[in-house]
């Protein structure tokens, strides 16, 4: 594989009082891109639906709770 030579670089510092300090340096190409966009796409989507499974659960004990409770 070729190495793009048009990757884009960053650095970030961070200092935190007197003694701690936190430095990252990353390093992308755009194929790395598309593919963070991607991970990052596929996780939220899956959250999506984990957030509405829940919603539908909740929505189903909640039903079951008010007919246990109806005269029999």
């Amino acid at each position: 594989m070729r190495l793009s030579k048009d990757r884009q670089t960053t650095r970030a510092s961070v200092k935190l009082g007197k003694w701690v300090e936190l430095d990252a340096r990353t390093d992308f190409s755009p194929p790395g891109l598309v593919a963070v966009g991607l991970l990052v796409s596929g996780i939220l989507l899956s959250a999506s639906v984990l957030v509405a499974a829940t919603g539908r659960a909740k929505a189903r004990r909640i039903e079951a709770r008010r007919d246990r409770n109806l005269p029999r």
